[in-house]
């Protein structure tokens, strides 16, 4: 007759640590391995062209911030939001949406600070026209808001439309 061993608890309890163990390993490196091979599909180099993203960084780094006189930190804060707050309050002038088509976006972001006004969102839109260039504006150039109105750029990524309607 044969003799069985039984198992303990020890045992089982090793099994299914290494069984862990191994899944873990396996499934780490198929999702690095995913990662690698995805990553030039997601956002291929585009030879001789510009990157959206680097030109989207550059031109907030290019961007101005308003100077501030206080040298403590939390006084000027607590200053600038006052004058915020105060500004906000009486502050019912109409200013003019300024023509910003075809700018790049630090000397959009510029023109609009100029104006007594603010950047809103930043969408990106497939267009051929080089990254970073506006292509529309919310709202549109030339109509009339109240100061410090956020205004929405609309700027291109770069790529060309895939025209999604032919065949071949």
């Amino acid at each position: 007759m044969a003799t069985t061993k039984k198992k303990t608890s020890r045992t089982v309890a090793r099994t299914w640590l290494i069984r862990l163990g191994i899944a873990l390993g396996v499934g780490l490196l198929v999702g690095a391995s995913a990662g690698v091979v995805t990553v030039n599909s997601l956002e291929p180099g585009r030879p001789n062209s510009v990157d959206s993203l680097q030109v989207m960084l550059d031109s907030i780094a290019g961007g101005r911030l308003p100077k501030q006189a206080n040298a403590d930190p939390i006084d000027s804060a607590i200053a600038a939001a006052e004058a915020d707050a105060q500004r906000e309050a009486n502050d019912t002038t109409l200013i003019t949406v300024p023509s910003l088509l075809d700018l790049e976006e630090g000397d959009a972001r510029n023109t609009i600070f100029d104006a007594g006004l603010q950047v809103g969102e930043v969408q990106f839109q497939s267009s051929p026209k080089p990254a970073g260039i506006v292509l529309a504006t919310f709202p549109v150039s030339g109509a009339r808001v109240v100061a410090r109105t956020a205004i929405t750029l609309v700027l291109s990524d770069g790529r060309p439309p895939v025209d999604t309607m032919s065949t071949r």
